[in-house]
């Protein structure tokens, strides 16, 4: 298990983070574990990856903050599931938190919780309201385990009894890890040919296995590889984690003579076609996500 610490003027946390059992890693990457004591309120801004969390809160409620049109707010207790997103979404943060994480991939969520995964999509639902039967087993076996180490291990024999004896849709499965193997720069008309169906049939599965079109995934693996290239520091955020609004997330005159560059070898086709991307998942323009979304 990886272990650490942290502390800023606003306060301070640790992580507990481990990798799932490799006969499980189709299904789920790994589990985080994560308590801070914030000392003022701050933003945090989730941007879409090519995962689907389950969150267990252990503290005090967790608001999120809808982006969207219209706006709005919601408070989530106990456990949870967000979906992939197709845009960035916020939540406010203070006081005393405690939350572990399972980071599902989005054909291992679809297998565990044995649901059409387009329902979760751009939004976070409790999981008392997803499946009764297994909220109850997730807080009989794994809330009510002691200490961390204990409920990873309680979480991952509870996935494995899930997902055992059960599939995704071969084709389905082949053409999402082609997209994540590129990043999503393979051509998205080649899948339905490699799958021998429709694009139709293709783009029905992929909601209902993924959450996404098939384009739509392309388009936010894409947007992951290129987070991947910016560097950051562990205090601002991760394509992993939540990004903390008002603070720099890296150089920004030392890495805005290197966008083209970084977003040519993302699969972008110019810079007005990076830019548009880039804003939609962001919610901010390169410079403005640089500068800790000052502008934004």
């Amino acid at each position: 298990m990886r272990v650490a610490e942290y502390t800023a003027e606003f306060g301070r946390w640790n992580e507990v983070e481990r990798v799932s059992d490799p006969r499980l890693r189709p299904y789920v990457h790994g589990y985080l574990a994560t308590s801070s004591s914030l000392q003022r309120p701050i933003r945090e801004r989730h941007l879409p990856v090519a995962e689907v969390p389950l969150i267990l809160n252990f503290a005090a409620s967790h608001k999120r903050l809808d982006a969207g049109p219209g706006g709005g707010s919601q408070r989530l207790d106990h456990a949870w599931v967000t979906g992939l997103q197709t845009r960035f979404h916020l939540s406010h943060a203070v006081g005393e938190r405690r939350f572990m994480v399972v980071r599902f991939t989005p054909l291992g969520a679809h297998l565990f919780l044995r649901l059409s995964m387009d329902s979760l999509t751009d939004r976070s639902i409790p999981l008392q309201e997803i499946d009764p039967r297994i909220c109850s087993s997730v807080s009989d076996q794994v809330m009510a385990a002691r200490g961390w180490a204990e409920r990873f291990e309680a979480m991952e024999s509870l996935i494995g009894r899930r997902v055992a004896g059960h599939a995704a849709p071969a084709d389905i499965e082949h053409a999402w890890n082609q997209l994540v193997r590129t990043r999503g720069q393979v051509p998205v008309g080649s899948l339905a040919a490699d799958a021998e169906c429709s694009h139709r049939h293709l783009i029905r599965q992929f909601r209902a296995c993924i959450g996404l079109t098939p384009k739509r995934a392309a388009m936010m693996l894409r947007f992951n590889r290129l987070l991947d290239a910016i560097p950051h520091g562990g205090l601002v955020g991760s394509p992993r984690h939540p990004y903390l609004e008002g603070l720099a997330a890296a150089d920004t005159g030392a890495l805005s003579g290197r966008w083209a560059h970084i977003a040519a070898a993302c699969g972008y086709f110019d810079q007005s076609h990076f830019i548009r991307e880039f804003r939609a998942f962001a919610g901010a323009t390169p410079s403005e996500f640089l500068r800790g979304f000052a502008a934004g």
